[in-house]
């Protein structure tokens, strides 16, 4: 889950229900949700919530937020979250108090508690040729942290192919056939994909992918934003 969420008050309750209101003239919660739910360990991060009612308009509501683990620390007016782990998965839940309280579900927002990745760096080169179009050829990113700089695994880190111009048929493309995809960091701290041209189709010159690590707060994490230059070379197979 990552950006703005519109969480309808079913969904909060576990219920199959409609969006009509409840008797605190609620009928769904917005929740701006992290970037994404890997939060690395003293890290925090906000979970701003806004009461709507059936018309969409905001509605005056008292949230809680709480948490069942010790993994975590939340502070239960703000919604500030910490990590105090490295490791670990923490739970949080929010409640509206009322005169019809509701309570989300409590594995609805879930943490991997991480260490702190300090830095990115390719660890293939970032100028490839590929002789065959259609060849798959690996590209690898890797995250490391802390003093002296260990692997950081388990991470998401996304691939994007920016050049050619994004299309709903890739010409290249990820192993997955699109031309922007994700994986995580393996115990080593790398994480790879393989990217070729499409078959039948006329594949450019050359691709540029351009990867990037982000924290749960959105924040990139330092070294993201590198790109690799694949320079297809047109032979047969």
């Amino acid at each position: 889950m990552r950006g703005c969420g519109l969480v309808a008050l079913a969904a909060l309750l576990g219920a199959c229900s409609g969006i009509s209101e409840n008797e605190d003239g609620i009928a769904s919660v917005e929740i701006r949700l992290p970037a994404n739910f890997y939060l690395e360990k003293n890290q925090s991060v906000l979970i701003h919530a806004v009461a709507r009612d059936a018309n969409g308009d905001s509605v005056a509501a008292e949230f809680r937020w709480r948490s069942p683990d010790t993994v975590l620390a939340v502070d239960s007016t703000l919604g500030v979250v910490t990590a105090l782990a490295a490791t670990g998965t923490g739970r949080v839940q929010a409640a509206i108090l009322g005169k019809d309280s509701i309570f989300s579900i409590l594995d609805s927002l879930k943490f991997t508690l991480t260490s702190v990745a300090d830095t990115g760096f390719l660890t293939t080169a970032d100028s490839i040729d590929v002789p065959v179009d259609v060849t798959p050829t690996s590209i690898g990113f890797k995250l490391e942290g802390g003093t002296p700089p260990l692997a950081v695994s388990g991470r998401p880190v996304t691939f994007t192919i920016i050049e050619p111009a994004p299309a709903d048929t890739p010409v290249v493309m990820f192993a997955s056939g699109r031309a922007k995809d994700s994986t995580t960091t393996a115990a080593t701290g790398i994480a790879t994909l393989t990217i070729r041209g499409r078959t039948g189709k006329t594949i450019p010159d050359r691709a540029v992918v351009e990867i990037n690590a982000y924290r749960a707060t959105g924040a990139k994490i330092p070294g993201s934003g590198q790109q690799v230059v694949i320079r297809f070379r047109h032979q047969s197979p």
